[in-house]
């Protein structure tokens, strides 16, 4: 397992996670997931890239990029 991230320049910020164990098999199977988001709205942490697939109860990459700071 890999997990790491930083800073992009002083707004922004990236975290990535790559082959980690999000559960155990006797809790269930999460077979397949997959999530892509681009948030363009200017909220909370927002704007944001995200990127995550699951397979088998492990993740095989998770990719996010995002706005550091806070908005109401």
């Amino acid at each position: 397992m890999f997990s790491g991230g930083g800073k992009i320049n002083v707004d922004y910020g990236w975290e990535l996670t790559v082959f980690k164990q999000i559960r155990e098999f006797s809790d269930g199977i999460t077979f397949f997931e997959e999530k892509l988001n681009w948030d363009k709205y200017h909220g909370d942490h927002s704007p944001k890239l995200e990127a995550h697939l699951i397979l088998f109860n492990f993740t095989i990459i998770e990719f996010n990029v995002y706005y550091l700071h806070h908005r109401d």
